[in-house]
């Protein structure tokens, strides 16, 4: 079945805006508090932990489109009450409305280009030998 080149402009741009997101609140979490030297970064590495488990929610994106999707679209929603980004548009706009963007978007493209029945579990065909 071949792929719709809205499906495929969706998954490109979901996934870029996840990525940049991610790594960008990373090192902005690990350097944030840092000292000058390499000591503050290291005692300042727990403040990265919620980033991480951003990272395998974006990894799960990339695998499985739909519930990774969702998963993004429901952080997203979830960060506008936690951070209480309503109040904040710098907040609003730099961590839940790229979220919840591209976890819609995700989830558009998981409807728009389903796997097909022989791709197996990572929506990758197996080719013969």
């Amino acid at each position: 079945m071949r792929k719709s080149s809205l499906g495929r402009t969706l998954r490109y741009f979901a996934r870029t805006v996840l990525c940049v997101t991610a790594l960008f609140w990373f090192g902005f979490a690990m350097l944030s508090g840092a000292e000058n030297d390499f000591e503050g970064i290291l005692s300042n590495l727990p403040n990265t932990l919620p980033w991480l488990g951003f990272f395998v929610v974006v990894y799960m994106a990339f695998r499985w489109e739909l519930l990774g999707g969702a998963l993004v679209l429901s952080a997203g929603i979830a960060s506008v009450f936690f951070f209480s980004a309503w109040t904040s548009p710098a907040v609003l706009l730099g961590i839940s409305l790229p979220n919840i963007v591209a976890g819609a978007a995700l989830v558009a493209c998981g409807r728009l280009d389903p796997p097909s029945r022989d791709a197996g579990i990572s929506g990758w065909r197996n080719k013969a030998p």
